[in-house]
């Protein structure tokens, strides 16, 4: 469902585990600059630290719902733009926000569209532990509730398409993520009601491109719709590779939509 008038949607990024929101802005800048307004969610599930308590996949998925709402009852149509573990918060928070769903019920505003970058997209019941299985990279350290990464092996997989030197750095920049937020079950899926979008990206090392395929074999099953691809020659945080391309893309979809 487009927006009216030619009216631009609200674009809400929702990160990735261990990603801190400026991991995205390089992709929010170049959208703005095309006149669209973008909202950068932080996670709950990695914005804590020891000795506070590890956020749970559901604190995330609350927090990310009110602030869809308030868009939304600001008459804002918002698209999800969902990248890893941004798939799963993503997903559960959309319940009641769907465009369609508000308009029946006499609101405003509402999620027009989901768009799932290289993400993680469980069935209702499952958990990202369940999906990813031993996919779950080898390179992270657990420490009580919270994770964090092995630097230079992180950087080799997690941005294998920049130099290696470079991707040392972003690793720095992660934060702690939650451990519990990995094993927690889907409870609602935004994509049974939403139309979507997969972005593939083709050289990613932990969530591989076979991976990808069978999360859009998901939601095409559990939907019971067939499913908008497309496709960036990148790794697994395009964000950071490869934001301007990033940010065609998602116009794309908004465009082909």
């Amino acid at each position: 469902m487009s927006s009216p008038q030619g009216k631009k949607p609200t674009i809400l990024f929702v990160p990735g585990s261990f990603c801190p929101p400026f991991f995205y802005t390089s992709v929010s800048d170049a959208l703005e600059r095309d006149g669209y307004e973008t909202v950068i969610e932080p996670l709950l599930s990695a914005n804590r630290a020891p000795p506070d308590p590890a956020a749970t996949m559901y604190e995330d998925a609350s927090i990310l719902s009110s602030r869809i709402a308030t868009l939304c009852d600001e008459n804002k149509d918002v698209v999800l733009v969902m990248h890893s573990y941004g798939g799963v918060v993503g997903s559960e928070a959309s319940k009641g926000l769907s465009k369609k769903g508000r308009e029946a019920a006499g609101k405003k505003g509402g999620i027009t569209k989901l768009i799932y970058v290289t993400a993680v997209v469980p069935e209702i019941g499952q958990s990202l532990k369940d999906v990813m299985g031993d996919l779950l990279p080898s390179h992270l350290i657990v420490e009580g509730e919270y994770m964090s990464h092995v630097i230079e092996p992180s950087a080799a997989i997690t941005f294998s398409d920049i130099p290696l030197d470079e991707g040392v750095e972003w690793v720095k920049k992660m934060s702690l993520h939650s451990v519990r937020s990995f094993a927690e079950p889907l409870t609602y899926a935004g994509y049974m009601d939403i139309p979507s979008t997969f972005i593939f990206c083709e050289q990613d090392q932990i969530l591989p491109l076979d991976f990808q395929r069978r999360r859009v074999q998901t939601i095409e099953r559990c939907s019971g719709h067939s499913l908008a691809t497309l496709s960036l020659v990148a790794g697994h945080c395009p964000n950071v590779s490869r934001p301007i391309d990033l940010a065609k893309t998602i116009q794309k979809a908004l465009v082909d939509s």
